[in-house]
């Protein structure tokens, strides 16, 4: 093989590998989300208050401080993370009453014991679908992961995207959880009928 050979060699290897090199996370940064994740993170951000502020008797969670707590859960670093915490500390009230946002991971919540969340904004795409289902159960609270096939898999609630966009709801989640959503929100989303 000559110089001109390498040399193409090489920059054909450089360039068909250098997207992924591109396309994956540094070291320590945490997963990466895709382009279409991106975009139903920013949608799922507008529909959250949606849904917790749906959920019927919601003066029921909030905390001794008179706040709702809202914990956005992540795996890996946290920094995609924040600013999906930054967003919801925006919203500062659902239904009259002051949010209080935190960061946990998803290690963290499967051992949480502190006050119980109004609800869970879910902001990894590679979470398991059974650890979706255990927290809304456990914590009996409002589970939101935006990313496709959440609900399906275990989340309460999430984003259905057709010809437009709607809240996606699992009823029967929602009642194992103990959650219940006002009619007229239940009549607008998109309900889930499997388990």
């Amino acid at each position: 093989m000559n110089t001109a050979d390498t040399r193409s060699l090489f920059l054909g290897l450089l360039l068909g590998v250098m997207p992924l090199i591109v396309l994956h996370s540094a070291p320590g940064e945490g997963q990466t989300l895709w382009r279409e994740d991106e975009q139903r993170v920013r949608v799922g951000l507008k529909l959250f208050p949606a849904c917790v502020g749906a959920l019927e008797s919601i003066e029921d969670w909030l905390t001794p401080r008179g706040v709702l707590l809202v914990l956005v859960v992540h795996t890996g670093s946290g920094a995609s993370a924040r600013p999906v915490v930054a967003n919801l500390e925006s919203v500062d009230r659902i239904r009259d009453y002051p949010l209080e946002v935190r960061l946990v991971s998803a290690a963290e919540f499967d051992d949480y014991s502190g006050a119980r969340p109004v609800g869970v904004f879910v902001a990894s795409a590679d979470l398991e679908p059974r650890r979706l289902r255990g927290w809304s159960e456990r914590h009996r609270t409002l589970v939101f992961s935006p990313f496709a096939g959440a609900v399906e898999g275990g989340a309460i609630a999430g984003v259905h995207v057709a010809d437009r966009v709607l809240p996606f709801v699992s009823p029967t989640r929602a009642r194992r959880a103990g959650l219940r959503f006002k009619p007229f929100f239940l009549d607008v989303a998109r309900l889930y009928d499997g388990d």
